[in-house]
Order: C-alpha cells, then structure tokens, then sequence
C-alpha cells in the first residue's frame, strides 16, 4: 500500500491540476463606447439602442431580448440634471427619497461602493411596465463635475444572468 499512496497522489494531483486548465471555450469578446464623452465597453453580442430617458446620453441592449421594439435587456447611461449643484451622495438620497412612493417600483437593496477609486451608490428594484415585470440595478457615480447613472435592467427571470454584463459596462465606464 506505502508504494501505490505516492502513484495515488500524483494522479489526485493530476487531475485537479488538468480540471483547471479546462474552459467551456467561450471568450469574453467584447464592444467599445465612445461617444458624448463617455466611454464603456458591452458585449460584443448586443448593440446600441436608441435612448429614450430623460438625461440619456448612451443605451446598449440584447437585440434577442427586443419587445415592442425596445431590448428588455439594457444598459442605459444618464447624465443626471445636477441643477441644484447637489454632491453624489445627496444627488442620490435626493433621487430616491420619493421614488418608491406609490410607484409601482419595489426596493430589493441598497448599497454602496468603490468604483475608478471613487464613491458609487447602487441601488436594485423591480418594476412591472405594460405587463412585464423588470428588475434594475442603478449605479451611481461622478466623474469630473458630472454626476451619471449606469441603469441595467432585464426581465426578472433573466437578470441573474445579466449580472456579469451589467458588471462589464460597470467597471470599464470612462469619461473619454
């Protein structure tokens, strides 16, 4: 038994060294945004899609996603109307004081960050429009004097899987 244990071990050995090396061959391929000022990778799998929030300035989507003409799948940046000259974290509370007051928007979670060596806020709800019930995930963060919002959202059974997408624009936003 003492001269097969080494043979076991080296073989234990092997197998957990090979089960490292394999993928399931997928790469993480990927867009560029650079455009108004901002910039952002996505997945090279979706594409842009037309802006239509107030304070839009970028929009990428999962074109596989579309329903009535819009991506339920997306990535939107904000610029935020910083009228009152309010810093991030009062921009922030400002903005959600109100915001789940009989709107129809259910808090999830609430939550802060470091983001580019900054502070961010994030904040995830859910929301049933025309029938569909979304979940969004809001990122808060300033860059410059400019205070943007980077809103992902997806169906509800869809947004777990979105997370690393919603990650990837996350992480890589820029100002350009």
């Amino acid at each position: 038994m003492n001269k097969i244990l080494p043979f076991i071990l080296f073989a234990i050995f092997m197998v957990v060294l090979v089960s490292g090396c394999v993928n399931d061959g997928k790469t993480n391929q990927t867009n560029n945004f650079t455009k108004s000022g901002i910039f952002f990778q996505y997945p090279s799998s979706w594409g842009m899609a037309k802006v239509n929030s107030t304070g839009g300035i970028a929009a990428v989507g999962d074109p596989t996603t579309i329903v009535n003409e819009k991506p339920t799948t997306s990535v939107i940046i904000q610029k935020y109307n910083n009228t009152n000259h309010y810093n991030l974290q009062t921009a922030y509370e400002q903005n959600y004081l109100k915001f789940f007051n009989n709107t129809g928007k259910t808090k999830v979670s609430v939550g802060n960050f470091t983001l580019n060596n900054a502070q961010a806020y994030e904040t995830v709800y859910t929301s049933s429009e025309s029938g569909l019930k979304k979940k969004y995930r809001a990122v808060w963060l300033q860059e410059g004097g400019n205070i943007y919002v980077i809103l992902g959202s997806a169906k509800v059974e869809d947004y777990d899987g979105q997370n690393a997408n919603f990650d990837l624009v996350i992480n890589t936003f820029r100002l350009s």
